[in-house]
């Protein structure tokens, strides 16, 4: 997680009161400095710490805010100035030009997330990449170990699933991964997440989810899966290797070596099985 990430995690009134801090230091020293010196981009970095760190809404009370404490820090020395015309044609220029850089900050932190949640997803199936997991499952390993509330985790596979591309070619595979995918996703609750590990391989998480309830889950989803496979004349099954895990493992590569070996062994045995194993030391 990037830095910008974990700022962005910390509680709303501790990033309000920091960006409160900021705009007051400027403030400060825009009194303690007088007109001499111009502290206007003092207040473009509070303006912009609120944008980027809290909401659109808070940016544009903090451009009301910094350009009220710079017009009044400017025209404080000259109370003539509070009934000039200009002065406040000025502080309404200021708070424009903090609008738009609101604007503007708020376009880029928009496309900025865009890309990096399209970096995160699979673009033929809609799940998430392996790195997402990734990043995924060591929170979830983090939750177990503070909290210790178990999560499973199943690592499955599509059998025969080359005989697809090979029979009705790989426009038909890659509807079948999309199927795949939609069928998982649809059989889901909205805080676990299907994983597209690559190639005919997917991983599923399980947050908050013991060995009794992880089997039901995948025993339905499995024969939910199994019969669109034989509606759709698709000659595959679904191997499935679950692990829960009521102690965190040392890293999540360990965790998806273990579950990834037990689907392995699924397949050993002879394929369209589910594998299940807890891991509680």
């Amino acid at each position: 997680m990037s830095a910008a990430h974990k700022i962005r995690n910390l509680p709303r009134i501790l990033l309000i009161t920091s960006g409160s801090l900021i705009i007051a230091a400027a403030a400060y020293i825009d009194h303690m400095t007088g007109q001499n010196l111009s502290f206007l981009c003092f207040y473009l970095i509070s303006v912009s710490f609120f944008v980027w760190f809290t909401t659109m809404r808070i940016g544009v009370l903090a451009s009301v805010l910094c350009a009220v404490i710079w017009f009044v820090e400017n025209a404080g020395d000259n109370a003539r100035l509070f009934r000039s015309g200009s002065s406040y044609l000025n502080m309404s220029i200021e708070l424009v030009f903090f609008f738009l850089v609101t604007l503007l900050l708020c376009s880029l932190k928009e496309a900025l997330g865009i890309n990096e949640e399209l970096s995160r997803i699979d673009a033929l199936t809609g799940a998430v990449n392996r790195r997402a997991f990734y990043d995924l499952a060591g929170r979830e390993i983090a939750r177990l170990d503070r909290y210790k509330h178990p999560f499973t985790v199943a690592y499955m596979d599509i059998d025969n699933f080359k005989i697809v591309n090979y029979r009705f070619g790989h426009r038909t595979g890659d509807q079948l991964l999309r199927s795949v995918a939609d069928t998982v996703r649809k059989n889901l609750r909205k805080l676990d997440i299907i994983s597209r590990f690559g190639g005919d391989e997917f991983t599923i998480l399980l947050p908050e989810t013991g060995a009794d309830a992880a089997q039901v889950v995948l025993s339905r989803m499995r024969n939910v899966l199994l019969n669109i496979m034989e509606t759709n004349k698709w000659p595959v099954t679904f191997t499935f290797g679950t692990v829960t895990f009521l102690k965190p493992p040392s890293s999540v590569e360990e965790m998806v070596k273990k579950v990834g070996s037990l689907m392995y062994s699924g397949k050993d045995s002879g394929m369209n099985t589910i594998e299940q194993e807890i891991v509680d030391a």
